[in-house]
């Protein structure tokens, strides 16, 4: 081939003007990323049971799953974590397996189970995927958390409507709850006790499905949808009646507050109590577009934030990868630059010119064909690329010094 393209020097002109095109062409879309794809080996099964204790989720969640798994094929491993209101089984396959008849097989087996307590919600069982932080942003302002989380909860809402970026997850609060506190005389006053209390808001506080109503044409679902979710709500239960219509409702013998559960589960930034919103992308995102449709959505909300609330880019995980594209791209520059100038001392410019072109249309060619072969551009690989820098070089001055020679 060498010999051919010797005898052909227009085709050779040809073929490396093809490379270099079909680079450029390519370069726009190629995906940047902080790791390349490693294949999932966990599934997570995870099972809402509200209101019940770390010892009541453990008792009647993680050991029914742990027993059930015991007879599943290709089965590495199995971890279930009991958190107050459900129970968390992470599930690790053996190496080489086959994901889909391993994921198949869990749910069967989670679908089989009919001993867990009927207030437990439809097991979940999913497949563990990768996602990457790209930034957190955190935000200060409100000295109320409850005001805080509010506010979060609307910036994390927006910024998913994006559609730029996977996920976005609020950390500096712990469980968000309205505590319904009745002092003891008001009890003994009234007759009842906090078990009554408990039932009255749990009969009237309710969102549970109804039955079917079936037609001719069609059938229509019922859901029974009454769920006290504002303290004006919860004010307003009933807790008394008699028959003549009179009522005694929570509001009239209960403080009832809007708060959350540990006040120590807090998050300072720069001093002040802050919401961060972790943001993350699947692995077919860039890091970079990510994070600058982040910062962009962020631009904008610093403009229409109500005054005294600051937005704060943090953890800016895209930088790591920015930062290694900037050192290849400017070691190249610099390795054809330094190149040039040394072949020229010792042979023509055209000869010069022609061994430093073996960079660029390398690197072009190399890029075109990255994305044909599942590779992206991330720490990895880009460590790849500057070994190559190196590799090219020396080699083309090898060349191009034996070809002076002769």
């Amino acid at each position: 081939m060498i010999r051919w393209f010797a005898y052909h020097p227009t085709a050779a002109n040809l073929f490396m003007a093809a490379i270099m095109l079909l680079g450029l062409v390519a370069l726009p879309g190629l995906q940047r990323e902080t790791f390349p794809e490693i294949k999932s080996d966990k599934i997570e099964v995870r099972v809402i049971y509200k209101g019940a204790t770390t010892d009541e989720v453990e008792d009647a969640i993680c050991r029914r799953l742990e027993d059930v798994m015991d007879g599943i094929t290709d089965l590495d491993e199995i971890r279930c974590e009991a958190r107050e209101g459900q129970g968390v089984a992470t599930i690790v396959m053996l190496e080489g397996a086959d994901m889909v008849r391993f994921l198949d097989d869990i749910k069967s087996e989670v679908d089989a189970i009919d001993d867990f307590p009927e207030q437990t919600e439809q097991p979940v069982v999913e497949e563990l995927g990768r996602t990457d932080a790209v930034v957190g942003i955190a935000i200060t302002g409100p000295e109320d958390p409850v005001v805080l989380k509010a506010y979060a909860e609307a910036i994390k809402s927006r910024l998913q409507a994006t559609g730029a970026i996977a996920t976005v997850t609020i950390n500096g609060f712990s469980e968000h709850q309205l505590r319904i506190e009745v002092p003891m005389h008001r009890l003994r006053q009234y007759g009842l006790s906090s078990v009554d209390i408990s039932n009255a808001v749990r009969n009237q506080s309710v969102a549970s499905p109804a039955g079917r109503l079936e037609g001719g044409m069609e059938d229509v679902l019922i859901r029974i949808d009454d769920q006290r979710k504002t303290i004006e709500e919860l004010n307003d239960l009933v807790v008394i009646s008699g028959e003549s219509g009179a009522a005694i409702h929570l509001g009239d013998i209960a403080n009832i507050s809007d708060r959350f559960d540990r006040d120590e589960d807090k998050i300072s930034f720069n001093g002040k109590r802050a919401a961060i919103l972790n943001v993350t992308k699947t692995r077919a995102q860039d890091t970079l577009l990510a994070y600058d449709a982040v910062a962009a959505f962020v631009d904008t909300e610093r403009e229409q934030a109500p005054k005294g609330i600051q937005l704060t880019l943090t953890q800016d995980r895209s930088s790591v990868v920015r930062d290694r594209l900037d050192m290849l791209v400017r070691n190249s520059i610099q390795g054809l630059i330094a190149v040039f100038l040394v072949l020229w001392l010792f042979f023509s410019f055209r000869y010069s010119f022609w061994v430093t072109m073996g960079l660029p249309v390398s690197f072009l060619g190399a890029l075109f064909l990255l994305p044909m072969l599942g590779v992206t551009i991330n720490m990895i690989s880009m460590v790849g690329l500057l070994i190559g820098i190196g590799l090219l070089m020396d080699d083309a001055i090898v060349i191009a010094e034996n070809i002076a020679a002769r």
